[in-house]
């Protein structure tokens, strides 16, 4: 009953608001942008991590007046860079527990993290625990490009390693009636093994385990650079979950404390006061006028037609017909000197990424301006097939990428129909005309139509890899399906350049012929909504925050965000990667 009650009174709260919210937004706004104008000397920054510092603002009206705003991750690394250059900011203090940050964001933090401390100023990591008895690699690792790390007493250091969950459902359609009928190109596109075997395959395993020791070695490197460690890091991952007395033993962490006394210890430094990194970031003025101009492409989410959209469990999915309307307007406008692509993909509809595809390397010939990719977490299959109108691909060390390949098919729900007593009627005109019906297997005819297609999409695939990318081997040994990190990836000739963001940026900077000292501005898209569109949308979608709702009923949103994308063509495993 209390939640119940709770999820009620969150709705009452939420209609309240709207109705007084359109009298009072612009007082609000000039109250608060007066406020955040007055910085005293000597302020630290707040950043908790814990926050959703997702590559695309989640422009949503209830999470304004329900959420705490968090801010996009371009957005995040700009406040902390530009702190290290005010002299009002004397440093950061991290609140890092959990997050939801992808290894490959955590590297672009990580950059900007260094590039604060370079300019003398103090870092810090305050932590109630690294995961939950496991599982905070990634959280830990992030803590420790921070000068000092403080953990609470009787708190645990999740440094345990990488699993991979992978589950294999064929025993059950078999006992329920489901037949999955998919076919692949090749052997490496593995995400329908999960319904058609019934354990994983030689190959399977074999891929996942050098995608996590890759990941896993990463991770190990930069912890023992940045914690300058003298016992065998294996030794201390196989020891964890750790205490916070034994992380000030390997010196993982550096001191043990409660947040009031780390609060005091720094007032006694001569902090004068604190400040959140949203508060700060609406310091960050963007140059106006008649500036050249980068235009920075977010496309975050699973790739599909139509329009680009949130869903309830926080997924992103990218529409190619917004898409497509973003690049129209970057090409009426005459100051674009460049375009940096920001993908983070798992990859969708491989017909939605080609009219990508078609529409960027358009833009580019049509504009003459270069055309730089920056990937993210992930730029896999049709992610990865969007990367190649790139003149130049910049990827994390931990990004995961490639997946060229291709896989289709459906469930045969035949048997399934058989044991619950319905039967269907079959009328047609056409002898294909029911080729992707679900109520029978493919015919000889149909199973030869169908693979034909995917031998034509992956063929289509590998010959824009081909002509697109400087390869290092042979175009069989780097597709048919494999997955890469991005230090795997560079070796191929998948992408050009590790790096983040900001690095795609300069590069674009410089191919775009804006000189060095000359004054320019970047232009995000898509556009962040208004206030009126954001009431709109909300009226049309009746968005009511369910994700929180599921949360609460013990739902794990991360599960139904892989199952989601397999309504889609071209998808990367639906695997569970416990970092």
């Amino acid at each position: 009953m209390p939640k119940i009650y709770d999820f009620f009174k969150s709705v009452c709260t939420f209609l309240g608001a709207l109705m007084i919210v359109s009298g009072i937004v612009g007082g609000v706004g000039y109250w608060y942008n007066n406020r955040v104008s007055n910085i005293p000397q000597h302020t630290m920054l707040m950043i908790d991590f814990s926050h959703n510092y997702n590559e695309t603002p989640s422009d949503s009206l209830m999470n304004e007046l329900l959420d705490r705003q968090s801010l996009p991750l371009q957005r995040l690394i700009e406040a902390i860079e530009m702190a290290a250059t005010d002299s009002r900011i004397d440093g950061i203090v991290a609140r890092i527990d959990i997050s939801d940050l992808e290894l490959a964001q955590i590297q672009d933090v990580a950059r900007a993290i260094t590039l604060f401390r370079s300019s003398g100023k103090q870092t810090l990591v305050f932590s109630q625990g690294f995961g939950p008895m496991g599982q905070g690699n990634r959280e830990y690792y992030l803590a420790t490009f921070f000068d000092k790390i403080y953990m609470q007493p009787h708190t645990t250091i999740g440094l345990t390693g990488i699993s991979m969950e992978l589950p294999f459902a064929r025993s059950v359609l078999d006992k329920i009636g489901v037949y999955p009928e998919f076919y692949t190109r090749y052997e490496h596109k593995t995400a329908m093994m999960n319904f058609t075997d019934k354990n994983i395959s030689p190959i399977y395993k074999a891929d996942m385990e050098r995608l996590s020791n890759s990941l896993m070695n990463e991770l190990k490197k930069g912890i023992i650079e940045n914690r300058q460690l003298t016992e065998n890091i294996d030794t201390i991952i196989n020891k964890a979950p750790l205490s916070a007395e034994d992380g000030i033993t390997l010196n993982l962490i550096d001191e043990i404390l409660y947040l009031p006394q780390l609060d005091k210890k720094l007032k006694d430094t001569g902090i004068q006061g604190f400040m959140n990194i949203e508060t700060y970031a609406e310091h960050i003025q963007p140059n106006t006028g008649d500036l050249p101009a980068i235009a920075i492409l977010n496309l975050n989410g699973v790739i599909d037609s139509g329009e680009s959209s949130t869903d309830i469990d926080g997924e992103f999915t990218i529409g190619s017909r917004d898409v497509l309307g973003d690049i129209s307007e970057i090409a009426d406008m005459d100051n674009i000197k460049a375009v940096v692509v920001r993908i983070d993909s798992p990859g969708g509809s491989y017909n939605a990424a080609d009219e990508i595809y078609f529409a960027l390397k358009n833009l580019k010939a049509e504009k003459n301006i270069p055309i730089i990719v920056s990937q993210s977490g992930y730029a896999a299959s049709g992610g990865y097939f969007i990367s190649l109108a790139g003149d130049e691909i910049f990827a994390e060390p931990t990004t995961i990428t490639g997946s060229i390949g291709v896989l289709g098919g459906k469930f045969i729900l035949q048997k399934l129909w058989d044991k619950i007593g319905v039967n269907w009627a079959d009328i047609k005109v056409g002898e294909n005309a029911d080729i992707l019906s679900m109520n029978q297997p493919f015919s000889d005819k149909e199973r030869k139509i169908f693979n034909q297609s995917l031998d034509e999409v992956y063929l289509d695939f590998t010959q824009k890899v081909a002509e697109n990318r400087p390869l290092k081997e042979d175009i069989n040994k780097i597709a048919r399906g494999r997955v890469w990190t991005g230090r795997e990836a560079l070796e191929l000739g998948l992408i050009d350049t590790l790096g983040n963001l900001e690095d795609a940026v300069l590069s674009a900077k410089r191919k775009g012929g804006i000189a060095d000292g000359e004054k320019y501005t970047i232009i995000a898209f898509p556009k962040e909504k208004n206030f009126s569109d954001k009431i709109k949308e909300l009226i049309m979608s009746g968005d009511v925050k369910m994700n929180k709702v599921l949360q609460q009923s013990g739902v794990d949103i991360r599960y139904l965000k892989l199952f989601k994308r397999l309504q889609y063509d071209t998808v990367l495993l639906p695997f569970m990667l416990n970092i």
